[in-house]
């Protein structure tokens, strides 16, 4: 059975645009583009997946906006350096034979989550790629997370159950809960004041799950939390509400997306990135197909 990379593209973008010095051809910026083509041959090449999917936002969910209105307010708005850079992105990942999908009002988690879940069983493996922690809660069974690294001879390092407990303290099946007494900072979503990873760890490890916890106040330790924790459940299921990644959209779709030659040299040519040409016979277009 094939196995399938599932690629955060607006992760992947920022990733790029903030690690490699800034480009320009004829004033425009090429840097992220040049980062993403780069990672996804690597990908190709060294990973040889029968299939790619690349996702990308349009939009918060209203359902999570509508919920808590600061979701996501902390963040400012995309420099203009970096938004006009994914198009760009979107044709060089069609081009190189990715499936490109995205939809209005549905963040992108939320359909690498819900993709990963229907398509399990289609493939021996499916890592998710993306330094997100909130794709721990994704993993088990064949379902991986791949943190990007610099490593020449690796895409990055893997994540499955017990690299999530390794680097986390606690298993996938317990991160929606550990992220909603934490808090996350990058969502604006708030934790329990003075609750850090050691502590929503060792309570996670002795009670199991948020229900549990609250329910069992009283042996809570250290103490001065039981109070605290006594007032902090509507926050904290609302918490649970705005982590937990959506697995249940259904109308998403396998589709076959073959590399384009032309296509890619094209815009290899348009964009000034010589240095991104590719040889016409090599693994980097070569994908085994799917359907066949």
């Amino acid at each position: 059975m094939p196995k399938c990379f599932l690629i955060d593209g607006l992760n992947l973008v920022f990733r790029c645009f903030y690690g490699i010095p800034l480009l320009n051809t004829q004033n425009f910026p090429t840097n992220a583009v040049f980062g993403v083509v780069k990672i996804l041959s690597k990908i190709m090449e060294l990973e040889k997946p029968s299939q790619v999917a690349i996702f990308f936002d349009r939009g918060r969910d209203p359902n999570r906006q509508s919920l808590f209105p600061e979701y996501k307010a902390n963040r400012a708005e995309m420099p203009d350096p970096v938004k006009i850079q994914i198009p760009v992105a979107r044709e060089f990942a069609g081009a190189l034979g990715c499936t490109v999908i995205e939809r209005s009002g549905v963040e992108a988690d939320d359909l690498i989550a819900s993709f990963a879940h229907k398509y399990q069983k289609n493939f021996k493996n499916i890592y998710i790629f993306s330094t997100d922690k909130d794709f721990a809660q994704c993993v088990g069974g064949n379902v991986y997370q791949i943190i990007p690294g610099s490593e020449r001879d690796s895409v990055g390092h893997c994540l499955d159950r017990g690299g999530v407990w390794e680097k986390f303290g606690v298993y996938p099946e317990q991160m929606v809960d550990y992220l909603s007494l934490i808090g996350d900072q990058a969502d604006n979503i708030p934790g329990i004041r003075g609750v850090g990873p050691k502590i929503a760890g060792a309570w996670l490890k002795q009670f199991g799950n948020l229900d549990t916890l609250l329910s069992q106040i009283g042996a809570v330790k250290p103490a001065r939390f039981q109070s605290v924790l006594g007032g902090s459940g509507e926050l904290l299921r609302r918490n649970r509400q705005l982590i937990a990644l959506d697995r249940g959209i259904g109308d998403i779709y396998l589709e076959e997306n073959a590399p384009d030659e032309r296509a890619y040299d094209r815009l290899v040519e348009l964009y000034q990135l010589t240095s991104l040409r590719k040889r016409r016979a090599g693994p980097q277009w070569i994908q085994d197909n799917l359907f066949s």
